[in-house]
């Protein structure tokens, strides 16, 4: 069942913004400013909102809420994006090195 993700509901594109999405679990947080060596990630990870952070051996991985209504996080990176349960919901994954660059498949 962690790969079964269910869309709760049509909403059209008039609604508001979707609400606060609670933490992935324990050990995850709202990110402060993240080492970026890319000026795109770096870019893009500003536009985007919902993140959840936490640290993974030298690196660190982000954790975006599922969502029928939102575009993809991080666009860029759509290969090295993971689809997750945590917390009893869909996240899409990503897991970087220290330095802020994306590591596929960890």
């Amino acid at each position: 069942m962690d790969n079964e993700f269910y869309c709760r509901g049509f909403v059209p594109s008039q609604s508001p913004a979707p609400l606060p999405c609670p933490s992935p679990g324990p050990g995850w947080s709202r990110p402060g400013e993240l080492n970026w060596s890319d000026p795109l990630l770096r870019r893009v990870y500003h536009d985007s909102r919902g993140a959840f952070w936490r640290a993974e051996g030298e690196g660190f991985a982000l954790a975006y809420p599922l969502s029928c209504r939102a575009p993809f996080p991080l666009p860029p990176l759509f290969c090295f994006a993971q689809v997750r349960c945590l917390g009893d919901r869909g996240w899409w994954v990503f897991s970087f090195t220290g330095e802020g660059l994306p590591r596929f498949g960890a």
